[in-house]
């Protein structure tokens, strides 16, 4: 226990002041032992108070460790872009990827508060902040590859995945560091793992929904490209057969009468 001259210099002179009232007692008795008392108290309740073990300060974290930014679900404003809306694409992710960024790199900072205290020495020899170190420049990294090209490609699924893995490798090592510890240690383990967790969950997301968006912009410029088929014509219809023909009547021809000279003839004399 640390002494502090400070608090027993009065503690001493208040003691001995208390001693001297009661071997020669005087006119002012009373007074010299009440202020001798109340300074012998006070020197007391501060030498207490800083020389004592503060149990109860190792027990609080040095700051809440289960506040994380609340992203939501990654990359899901995806859903409402139109076709051709590359940059906007691009934005979109790229913002949801720095936050989860920004979560990550919480997750480092909290462990690495952990490094070299007691207790925690399976924290430093796992090296558990150097993982999530590498964790955090690899999605600065992906998210600073969007940015610079203003669009989004295939190429980057695969890497936000490999970071989703690692995410769930450092959520597993931190349950194993818990296993057989105290609870002190597990109760600043715990919503580490849960981060690492809940990061691994939300990378996951993030490439889903891009990986989503990019076959749903593919196929949209195919349906653009490709000229409506040509309306098939129909087979000529054979033509109707033409409606029966009606005979004309065939007038009879009238009896012709031989035609009449234009003179009459001489009638033959007549006898006598």
């Amino acid at each position: 226990m640390r002494l502090y001259p400070l608090a027993i210099i009065p503690l001493v002179l208040s003691l001995g002041a208390i001693i001297l009232s009661v071997i020669t007692p005087g006119p002012q008795f009373y007074l010299t032992v009440g202020v001798a008392g109340a300074t012998f108290l006070v020197s007391a309740a501060i030498l207490f108070t800083y020389a004592r073990k503060s149990t109860e300060a190792r027990q609080i974290p040095l700051e809440n460790f289960s506040l994380w930014a609340d992203v939501g679900e990654p990359a899901a404003e995806l859903r409402r872009l139109s076709a051709g809306d590359a940059f906007a694409a691009a934005q979109i992710a790229a913002t949801d990827l720095a936050s989860l960024a920004a979560n990550a790199e919480l997750l480092q900072s909290r462990t690495y508060l952990l490094v070299g205290r007691a207790g925690f020495e399976c924290v430093t020899e796992e090296k558990m902040h150097r993982r999530v170190e590498s964790l955090l420049n690899d999605i600065n990294r992906i998210t600073r590859t969007i940015s610079d090209s203003k669009k989004l490609t295939a190429d980057i699924i695969p890497q936000i995945e490999q970071c989703a893995a690692q995410a769930e490798r450092i959520a597993v090592k931190f349950f194993e560091l818990e296993d057989g510890k105290p609870e002190t240690v597990y109760i600043y383990l715990e919503p580490l793992r849960r981060a690492a967790e809940k990061l691994s969950h939300d990378l996951k997301l993030a490439a889903s929904n891009i990986s989503k968006y990019l076959i749903w912009e593919e196929k949209i410029p195919a349906k653009v490209e490709t000229p409506p088929a040509a309306p098939t014509e129909a087979p000529p219809q054979p033509l109707p057969p033409p409606p029966a023909s009606v005979e004309p009547a065939i007038s009879k021809p009238e009896a012709s009468h031989p035609p009449q000279p234009a003179t009459p003839p001489e009638r033959p004399p007549e006898s006598k």
